[in-house]
Order: structure tokens, then C-alpha cells, then sequence
């Protein structure tokens, strides 16, 4: 056993001569160094550049030292960065950092007074260049739970509901009222009551719009999904 052991010891000593050759030829040589970086940031590259350039990456790095978890980590002060995806292009030396943003689809005044968004998952950020003509979200109360209500109903609602959404109004008891557009009815309120039941209540808003006896109705109230009211 012994002598086998000698016998595999120059394979044992060239493995690991050639792992700490291929380590220091990737992490350390200037061989596949960074010559070119490129970052595209929907128009916002004078916001994130000084975030990780120099500190993260820079011309004359080894490619395999770029850490995706550190510029991931920095960039994460930007609430409306959605995406990062950072692409190695080895024998190019470049470097590509690609970043995509939230998009928002309703605006709040936060309760420091800072105009805030919602996406349509529910996410709330701040955003650097945001659309005009957004819906405004009114709170009677401003506090964590009534926003978390929103988030929760952006998730839930379908596109197609929120869309065409012109205003949301929360009371002081977290339901949700909302003014929308679908087809057919160019300005549609909903009462939808708290989030709960959010599936079921479109469900029955669904056959409630395509009952021939609803066609000229304005107004929906959901409070009670299993007793609609409709006006």
C-alpha cells in the first residue's frame, strides 16, 4: 500500500502544480484581463456607474475575479433595479452589465412626502424617470399595513383589471376601491373590500360583466363576493 502511495505521489504533485497554474492564469494573470466594460442601465448608467466602478470592476482585472454577488449587493441601494445579469465575454475581454428596472403602473405620496411606485406584482420603489400620467393611490391612512394591502392586490389582480386602472383608494379599514376600464365599460368602479378572496371576487366580477342585464352598470361592490352588488 505504501509503495502504491509513492508510486501516485508525481501524479498527486503535477495536479496540484497545474490547479495553481490554471488559478493564478485565470485569478491573477493579465492573460484574461477586463479590457472594455460595458453597462447599459435603461438610460440610468450615470446612476449605477459609480456604484461599481472602480470598487467592484475595472479595465485590467481578471475576468474570473468579477464577482456577481458583490456588484449585485451594491447595486441593491437602487429599489427600482429589477434585474442584473452580468455577461463574460472571455476571448472579447469585455465585460457586459445589463440592468432592467421595475416598471411601474401607480404612484403614492409616501408618508416622508416622497413620491413612491407600485409595479404589477406588488413591489413598491422609488424610481429615477418614471412615466407621467400615472394612476394616484390614495391612503386614508398611510401606514405599512395599507401598503402592504396594495402589494397584495397588484399580485393578485389580473392585468387586464388593473391596466386600464385611472385611480385606487384605500379606507381606513384597508379596503380597496378601484376605478378602471374594461372593455365595455370605459369607467368601471370596484368596491373589492379587503384582499381577501381576491381569486374569487374576479371570478364573479367576470360573470357578473357578461351578464346582458349588467351591460350599462358603473359601479361593483365585492365586499361580500358570494352577494354582489351592482349598480
Amino acid at each position: 500500500m505504501r509503495k502504491n502511495g509513492l508510486r501516485n505521489a508525481p501524479g498527486i504533485v503535477l495536479l496540484i502544480l497545474l490547479v495553481g497554474v490554471l488559478a493564478y492564469f485565470l485569478g491573477w494573470s493579465k492573460v484574461l484581463a477586463i479590457k472594455s466594460i460595458e453597462i447599459s442601465a435603461v438610460g440610468n448608467e450615470a446612476l449605477v456607474t459609480p456604484l461599481i466602478l472602480p470598487k467592484d470592476v475595472h479595465i485590467g482585472m481578471p475576468m474570473a475575479r468579477v464577482s456577481s454577488a458583490r456588484i449585485k449587493h451594491d447595486l441593491t441601494s437602487m429599489s427600482w433595479i429589477e434585474t442584473v445579469t452580468i455577461n463574460r465575454r472571455w476571448l472579447a475581454h469585455d465585460l457586459r452589465i445589463t440592468i432592467s428596472e421595475h416598471h411601474p403602473i401607480a404612484q403614492y405620496l409616501s408618508s416622508q412626502g416622497q413620491t413612491e411606485y407600485f409595479d404589477s406584482k406588488g413591489y413598491s420603489f422609488v424610481s429615477p424617470n418614471p412615466p407621467s400620467g400615472l394612476p394616484i393611490i390614495t391612503f386614508t391612512h398611510q401606514d405599512q399595513q395599507s401598503r402592504n394591502s396594495v402589494a397584495q392586490f397588484l399580485a393578485a389582480a389580473p392585468g387586464d383589471i388593473t391596466v386600464g386602472m385611472t385611480s385606487l383608494y384605500v379606507d381606513s379599514l384597508d379596503q380597496i376601491l378601484l376605478t378602471t376600464a374594461l372593455p365595455r365599460y370605459p369607467q368601471l368602479i370596484i368596491n373589492w373590500g379587503t384582499v381577501t378572496e381576491i381569486p374569487l371576487k374576479v371570478r364573479v366580477l367576470r360573470k357578473l360583466l357578461t351578464l346582458s342585464e349588467n351591460k350599462k352598470i358603473s359601479n361593483v361592490d365585492l365586499t361580500s363576493p358570494l352577494t354582489p352588488i351592482v349598480k
